[in-house]
């Protein structure tokens, strides 16, 4: 995949953050990179700025990443409501994973991350799949009757 047309926006409230994210997307070949150090500064760089993917940190000083996303995904504008989501992460707990993908984020990735790993997500936000994250479900795992029938009836052909 050509990502040298890729427009990135990285909102971090810490700078090495954002120094070390825009590197590893200049290694992947990326070249519109823009930062942002809040969510109003994002939103301005979303406002004069054609921007495909967002890199949103979850924890900001006093700023949230998943209430960003909610606030992007809202947006009347469909140029911002579509963009592909990525929420990034050093805690990253079961819930905060499943309330990514409720709010309609395209991935998460957890820090600390391997580039491979951040290709991936990369990758599987442009190709805009969003996140299907689903409760844990009691599973019945004996067989429906007809499918027991089924097995036993093969036994007896087979032997």
């Amino acid at each position: 995949m050509d990502l040298r047309e890729l427009a990135v926006l990285v909102l971090d409230d810490n700078a090495n953050t954002r120094t070390l994210i825009s590197e590893v997307l200049r290694g992947l070949g990326v070249t519109k990179i823009y930062r942002a150090g809040s969510c109003a500064t994002a939103l301005a760089v979303l406002k004069t700025h054609s921007v495909d993917v967002v890199l949103a940190d979850i924890e900001m000083d006093g700023e949230d990443g998943l209430g960003f996303a909610r606030l992007l995904r809202a947006s009347p504008d469909p140029k911002i409501a579509n963009l592909a989501i990525i929420i990034v992460s050093s805690h990253a707990t079961e819930a905060r994973v499943i309330e990514a993908g409720a709010i309609g984020a395209n991935s998460f990735l957890s820090k600390p991350f391997t580039v491979a790993g951040f290709a991936r997500r990369l990758t599987d936000a442009l190709v805009g799949r969003r996140m299907v994250v689903r409760a844990a479900e009691p599973r019945n795992l004996e067989p429906a009757p007809a499918a027991r029938a089924a097995r036993v009836e093969t036994l007896e052909i087979e032997l």
